[in-house]
C-alpha cells in the first residue's frame, strides 16, 4: 500500500482520531506483518480510535467490529486532529460495518 491508497494520510507525528459512520469497534490494535501490536485507545461512542504520533510510512489498525443488522458500509474519516495535518481519503473509504476483522491503513508523511 501507499499514500495514494491510504485511508487516511497525515503528518509524522500528528495526533488525531479517526472514526467510522456505522459499527462498533471493540478494538484497535496495531498491525504489521503477521504480528499485532498494542492496541489503541477508542473514544466516542464506539467509532472512534485515537492515533498519537503517527508513524512515518504506512500503519495498519486491525479494528475488530461489531455491526447491527442494517449497519451495512462504514464511511472512514478523520476524527478530531491535535497536532499535525490529517486528511481522510478523497472520496472516502469504507469498511462493512459487520466484518472483522477489518483494517484502516494510514499513512505518515
Amino acid at each position: 500500500m501507499s499514500r495514494t491508497t491510504a485511508d487516511i494520510v497525515g503528518t509524522t507525528g500528528a495526533n488525531f482520531t479517526f472514526t467510522l459512520s456505522a459499527g462498533t469497534i471493540t478494538n484497535a490494535a496495531k498491525f504489521a506483518g503477521n504480528t499485532q501490536g498494542p492496541s489503541f485507545p477508542l473514544s466516542g461512542d464506539g467509532r472512534e480510535v485515537t492515533i498519537q504520533n503517527l508513524a512515518t510510512g504506512e500503519t495498519w489498525v486491525e479494528l475488530d467490529l461489531a455491526g447491527a443488522p442494517g449497519d451495512g458500509m462504514a464511511v472512514i474519516d478523520v476524527g478530531t486532529v491535535t497536532s499535525g495535518t490529517v486528511n481522510a481519503a478523497a472520496p472516502k473509504h469504507t469498511l462493512n460495518a459487520g466484518k472483522t476483522p477489518g483494517f484502516v491503513e494510514l499513512f505518515g508523511i
